[in-house]
């Protein structure tokens, strides 16, 4: 287990070849980890539900996927500031030795991206002089279909898992062509793109086409989106053809190191794919 700050800097400087951008992004990583290990040893484990970039990227990889924050869903449990925010406190002084102090340096009532409300809490991770800013989002009353899944989380420098609750992959994939559906070309969100692309690729043999489509309908329906379902294949055409979001794309490919040269096309190709699974599902 690291310990201190050198053994840190040094693990992620070799780890990144040098290249800053990618060390930041491990030092980030792990500082999460340590929350998540104390999140699994409170009496909170059953409680907190991971889902977002963060478990995409212990899904397919760091190399494949960076993450800037933590986004969780709460369940059994009031979501309200004055009560999150000793619960948030409590994980923080669950007892590991990390040498990785925690402490909320800000706490926010956000809207979700779809007017749902939910709390933000910045945190400073500090390990000896090292500081690393870390964000946590909290949501609650997500749907996940079937439901929730104990995944054996490996950490990133250690030879162990830790197990915690996440978003099933069906689930992951619903949310996000959803979210696609509904936003059509107006969606500026390239990473859920990246994201349906590497998992369904690298995850395909696992898909349960039948839960996706479970997922997808009622993530569509807690999202009043219902009346576009028959139009996804349609929406994705168009989205794949807009040469805005092809712009975006670019975009999205330099602020990204891992994404590399993988094209719009290929993204959409892969999508579109996805979705005609869903189609001939159906049928």
């Amino acid at each position: 287990m690291i310990k201190t700050a050198k053994q840190l800097k040094d693990k992620t400087r070799n780890l990144s070849g040098g290249n800053s951008n990618k060390a930041q992004t491990l030092i980030r990583n792990y500082m999460m980890e340590r929350f998540l290990e104390r999140v699994t040893l409170s009496m909170y484990r059953n409680n907190f539900i991971l889902k977002g970039g963060m478990l995409v990227a212990a899904m397919v990889g760091l190399e494949t996927r960076a993450t800037m924050d933590i986004d969780t869903s709460i369940k059994a449990l009031p979501l309200n500031p004055n009560s999150t925010r000793a619960i948030i406190e409590e994980i923080l002084a669950v007892e590991i030795n990390d040498g990785v102090n925690f402490s909320i340096s800000k706490e926010d009532i956000i809207m979700g991206e779809h007017d749902y409300p939910g709390l933000r809490y910045i945190l400073n991770a500090k390990l000896e002089r090292m500081q690393e800013i870390i964000k946590i989002d909290i949501s609650t009353e997500d749907v996940i279909t079937p439901a929730a899944i104990e995944y054996s989380y490996k950490l990133m420098f250690e030879d162990r898992h830790i197990s915690l609750w996440t978003y099933n992959l069906e689930t992951v994939l619903g949310e996000k062509l959803e979210t696609m559906m509904a936003r059509g070309t107006a969606n500026t969100r390239m990473r859920d793109f990246y994201d349906v692309f590497v998992l369904y690729r690298q995850e395909r043999d696992t898909l349960s086409v039948e839960n996706l489509a479970a997922a997808l309908k009622a993530t569509s329906a807690k999202r009043n989106t219902t009346p576009l379902l028959p139009d996804l294949a349609f929406i994705l055409q168009e989205v794949r053809e807009s040469p805005d979001m092809q712009k975006s794309w670019e975009s999205y490919k330099r602020n990204n190191f891992y994404v590399e040269e993988l094209s719009w096309n290929d993204v959409m190709q892969t999508v579109i794919e996805l979705a005609h699974l869903l189609v001939l599902y159906k049928k």
